[in-house]
């Protein structure tokens, strides 16, 4: 039985561990350590997890000529394949912050977009609560070094880099356990007004955006969402 919020083997609720153990995935064979497994021991590394829906991301983004960073977003997520949470949504920031860039007419490096899809997927699950850095937060950064060509090397474009990460994170603190469709907006979000305010790039913003994934985040923190639909029970 296929869950997208649960299990992908059997279905269970999966398990969000303090100590690491060493699980083989159950598509590719691979061994890897992971504080995220499932309780009869099934195990499902990032990449296979967030194969089918990057397909649709990249889908999405070959075709897309919307500036509005939020309107990509919530196209992608709205497909069957892209999972309640999940590593997907630490690539699917940055490469759409780029697309959407790109779409003003704004000149990007080649290659930008799949080169900010590829960092983005290199962020792994559960980054925010053990590693104290939410991957979509990570993922605005790595559009602005995409966007200015930034290496460890470039001191102001380094910097800038890692100020859009901070000014990220700085928006999701909200007292919630993670929800990856509310940090991805809030991190777009953030993106927005970052690369207007500091780097002149200015982007469309979509309308008040509802929440259609209520029902299968078994952690919706609910009314003390930005994007929490009443009428959605």
């Amino acid at each position: 039985m296929e869950s997208k919020e649960n299990c992908g083997v059997c279905g269970k609720p999966l398990i969000y561990g303090t100590e690491e153990v060493k699980r083989i995935c159950a598509f590719c064979g691979k061994e890897s350590g992971t504080l995220i497994y499932c309780p009869e021991g099934h195990y499902v590394c990032d990449a296979c997890h967030s194969r089918g829906a990057l397909d649709v991301l990249r889908n999405v983004l070959s075709k897309t000529t919307f500036s509005d960073p939020a309107a990509i977003l919530e196209k992608v997520m709205s497909h069957p394949s892209v999972p309640m949470h999940g590593p997907e949504h630490h690539a699917m920031v940055p490469a759409i912050i780029v697309a959407a860039v790109k779409n003003t007419g704004y000149p990007v490096p080649e290659g930008a977009v799949e080169k900010a899809l590829e960092r983005g997927s290199k962020v792994p699950g559960g980054w925010c609560g053990f590693y104290g850095a939410c991957g979509a937060a990570i993922g605005v950064g790595i559009a602005v070094s995409v966007l200015t060509r930034a290496t460890p090397l470039t001191g102001k474009t380094r910097s800038l880099a890692n100020e859009a990460t901070a000014f990220a994170l700085g928006k999701m603190v909200d007292g919630g356990p993670r929800c990856c469709k509310r940090a991805s907006r809030k991190a777009l979000e953030a993106a927005v007004e970052f690369l207007e305010t500091r780097m002149g790039i200015k982007l469309s913003q979509a309308r008040m955006i509802k929440c259609q994934y209520i029902g299968r985040n078994r952690e919706c923190i609910c009314e003390a969402c930005a994007y929490y639909d009443n009428a959605i029970k």
